[in-house]
This record gives C-alpha cells, sequence and structure tokens, in this order.
C-alpha cells in the first residue's frame, strides 16, 4: 500500500475516532438529562408508576433512573445546602446550555452586590465569584458543584440570581427534598 493511502485512511480514522467520541459524550449526557428530568418528575410528586405511565417505560427504568440521578449527588446533611447544591447544579446546566448568558448575569449581579456593605469574608467570597467567572466553563461548573466547605460557603453568597427560571428554581428544590431520602 501506498504512503500516500496510509496517510489518507491514517487521518480518516483519527477524524472517525474524534465524530465517535463526541456522539458517546453527547449520548452520555442525553442520558444524564433524562435521568435528572425523570428525577425531577418524581420529586414533583408522580410515583414511580405514574411516571412511568407518562412516559411509556417501565416501573424498573424509572426506579434506575432514580437511583443514578441520586447517586450523583454528594451526602449533604443540611437542607439549606441541598437547596443550594441543587440550584448551582440547575446553573451549571444553564452554563453549559448558554454560557454567555450566564456568565453576564453573574457578573452583573456581583457588581450590584459589591454595591452594598459587606462583611470581610462575605467580600472575599465575592472576589472568589469574580476570579472564578474567568476561568473556563468546565472549571466554573465543577467549583460550583465542589463539596468542599469553601465550596459550600460559596454557594451561599450566589451571584446567579436571574439564572433560572422559576419553574427550574422550583425543581431544584424539590429535587433537594427528593435527594434527602
Amino acid at each position: 500500500m501506498e504512503e500516500r493511502m496510509i496517510d489518507g485512511l491514517v487521518d480518516e480514522q483519527k477524524r472517525l475516532a474524534e465524530a465517535s467520541e463526541e456522539a458517546r459524550q453527547a449520548m452520555l449526557r442525553a442520558a444524564e438529562q433524562r435521568q435528572e428530568a425523570i428525577f425531577a418528575l418524581h420529586a414533583g410528586g408522580l410515583s414511580i408508576r405514574r411516571v412511568a405511565e407518562r412516559l411509556g417505560i417501565s416501573n424498573k427504568v424509572v426506579q434506575d433512573a432514580i437511583a443514578m440521578a441520586r447517586r450523583r449527588r454528594p451526602q449533604l446533611d443540611r437542607r439549606e445546602d441541598r437547596v443550594a447544591w441543587e440550584l448551582h447544579r440547575a446553573v451549571a446546566d444553564q452554563l453549559r446550555a448558554d454560557p454567555a448568558h450566564v456568565v453576564k448575569t453573574a457578573r452583573r449581579n456581583l457588581e450590584r452586590m459589591r454595591d452594598r456593605p459587606r462583611s470581610q469574608i462575605a467580600q472575599s467570597w465575592l472576589d472568589e465569584w469574580d476570579q472564578l467567572l474567568n476561568a473556563s466553563e468546565p472549571e466554573i461548573r465543577a467549583r460550583m458543584l465542589a463539596t468542599d466547605e469553601r465550596a459550600t460557603d460559596l454557594r451561599q453568597m450566589s451571584p446567579f440570581a436571574g439564572a433560572l427560571s422559576q419553574d427550574q428554581r422550583t425543581i431544584a428544590i424539590l429535587k433537594a427534598g427528593s435527594a434527602a431520602r
């Protein structure tokens, strides 16, 4: 086989491998989003059976989706920490979908938050958010959802007000209650 043909096949294989990996990642994201949607329906008060009927799937698929969604959540003892984490998880989803809008909203909120007198610790949280908003989207999402004490504190002074619709906020709060069970 000629070197030119080999190079062409190698290039094609690399392109196909990249396309395959992108498709795999998209499929994993879609599966996670489906599990989250099923979890939201259940957290909103629908029984497993009712969710299964509405979606035309088996009870087992619903149970598995709920279990997977719950496993992705950290074990947080306080309700306020679970609510803040769920709200930030929803913001992280928005950040993935529309990073420019979410970052712009957060920057605008940070400016307003800085206009009010704050304690030194609160000011340090605002500074950290400001710095974090210059990071890449995956880095912002990772920090928003981290479970260390500093991340928990940061979520208590979040600049993301207005990044979620009222429905998205309600679903996040319902998930926080359901995640504790």
